[in-house]
């Protein structure tokens, strides 16, 4: 049996830089940062510590 485990990185917010974690499919995966949702792709929705929302997208 093959037993996943969670892979994160630290990404910076694109309105004050502050560092957040974002659970990672693949470890290889590339990560697309955007203030904006955009219509179509896997992506995860993150809040930084000074309640900024944005969204990091799986390429």
């Amino acid at each position: 049996m093959k037993i996943q485990t969670s892979k994160t990185r630290k990404v910076t917010c694109p309105k004050c830089g502050e560092l957040s974690n974002v659970t990672v499919p693949e470890a290889d995966v590339e990560l697309k940062i955007s203030p904006y949702r955009r219509a179509f792709g896997d992506y995860e929705e993150i809040d930084c510590s000074e309640k900024h929302s944005f969204w990091v997208y799986y390429c």
